[in-house]
């Protein structure tokens, strides 16, 4: 057995050696490391079969994830198989149950959802990761190996297609809303900052490293084109005119007049080294080229996609829409004086300006609502106050007042 298959025998060996401490990662998205399983945990590491979590905890690597969802016949198959943009989609929707579970106490769908978007948000981070580094290597090493100008075009056209595809994963990936929409979850908000928010520099570096280098890429290619229908050209010619012969046309005393119609050739002309007395002008050209080149450096590093930066950016303090500041300051009153009725238009004649009357109370209907599907507002009571007469059968009832309760411990 060659060198190859004694790699691929130990790699079998070690993973039936250690399906446990795998089996352990992908279901419950972590295996944490201990003095029984660190020697095992390296080594699964060592193999790429396992990777960093945080600091003492693996998870499994998105690749052999996604092989064994597709094994198992998951449901995350059918997210795998679509693009990465409807990978963010199902992250909000995602962050949307979890939310929901959360306000309902509902513990155990909480947990599953929560170990779903950590999932998601690894095999985002993942994909972002192999896909620029992968394409960013095929970059640096792949132009040099196509002979023919047709290669050359499929070559630029696939380039073209990856490289928009991860640009607009990551337009669609907008940072400050996903964190502005777990705020309130503080161990999602530490989740997508660290494993996905914080390498958005990374990539984008590696995209703006791949879209300079496929600049320079179809320049040439432009260049490639021209010189390759000029020899298409010449070469339909001699088909042409099989007895065809190259003349000296330093004899003729008049040239032909489909060579007035050539381009002439570019001559450049260079200083002899040698001529001291070219010494001065030489060393001016020199000084010359070095300041260019400096404002050119200058003006590259004034280029903030090409910085990288670990630090998490600054957060913005947004001010809260005023008719939130008037549900705050109305909540918070009934909240002082429990077991008491308070009036929502009574408090609007009081301290409520800049909103009409029917949408305050509104806002205040959609509030209560919210806040009676958390358990800190089980006590929350809520009145209407309908109008007696209606005219018509709308349906609809009209209510002129809100009353709401907030009723001691004791009951």
């Amino acid at each position: 057995m060659n060198q190859a298959g004694q790699g691929l025998d130990r790699l079998f060996k070690t993973l039936a050696n250690h399906s446990d401490l795998i089996s352990e990662a992908y279901f419950n998205g972590v295996v944490l490391k201990n003095n029984q399983t660190q020697q095992a945990l390296n080594k699964l590491k060592q193999l790429k079969v396992l990777v960093n979590h945080d600091d003492d905890s693996y998870r499994v690597a998105g690749r052999l994830s996604q092989f064994i969802d597709n094994a198992l016949s998951s449901e995350r198959v059918r997210r795998l198989d679509t693009d990465l943009a409807s990978w963010i989609e199902t992250l909000e929707q995602q962050i949307g149950l979890y939310q929901d579970a959360g306000y309902q106490n509902r513990v155990a769908d909480g947990d599953s959802y929560f170990a779903e978007i950590e999932r998601l948000v690894f095999d985002l981070a993942d994909t972002l990761e192999e896909n620029t580094r992968y394409l960013l290597m095929l970059v640096n090493s792949r132009f040099a190996n196509v002979r023919t100008l047709a290669e050359k075009q499929k070559q630029n056209a696939f380039y073209i297609s990856r490289l928009e595809k991860l640009v607009n994963a990551i337009s669609a990936l907008q940072p400050q809303f996903l964190l502005e929409l777990v705020e309130e979850q503080p161990e999602l908000y530490a989740l997508l900052d660290r494993h996905l928010v914080r390498l958005l520099p990374v990539y984008q570096q590696r995209l703006q490293a791949i879209l300079d280098k496929l600049k320079v890429f179809l320049f040439k290619l432009r260049q490639i084109e021209a010189r390759a229908q000029l020899v298409q050209g010449f070469a339909f010619f001699l088909q042409q005119n099989q007895n065809y012969q190259p003349q000296d046309w330093s004899e003729r005393d008049v040239i032909p007049e489909h060579w007035n119609q050539l381009k002439p050739l570019a001559l450049s002309g260079h200083a002899d080294l040698l001529d001291n007395a070219l010494t001065d002008e030489l060393i001016e050209i020199a000084q010359k080229i070095r300041l260019e080149s400096a404002i050119g450096v200058a003006k590259q590093n004034k280029r903030l996609l090409n910085t990288v930066s670990l630090n998490p950016p600054a957060q913005k303090i947004l001010a809260l829409p005023l008719y939130r500041q008037y549900i705050a300051r109305y909540f918070d009153w009934v909240l002082r004086h429990q077991d008491q009725a308070i009036s929502a238009v009574a408090f609007y004649k009081t301290f409520v300006t800049d909103i009409e009357p029917a949408i305050w109370l509104s806002c205040v209907f959609n509030e209560v609502l919210r806040r009676q599907r958390s358990s800190a507002y089980q006590r929350l009571q809520m009145e209407l106050r309908q109008v007696d007469t209606v005219q018509g059968f709308s349906g609809n009832k009209k209510v002129q007042d809100i009353m709401l309760k907030y009723l001691a411990a004791e009951h």
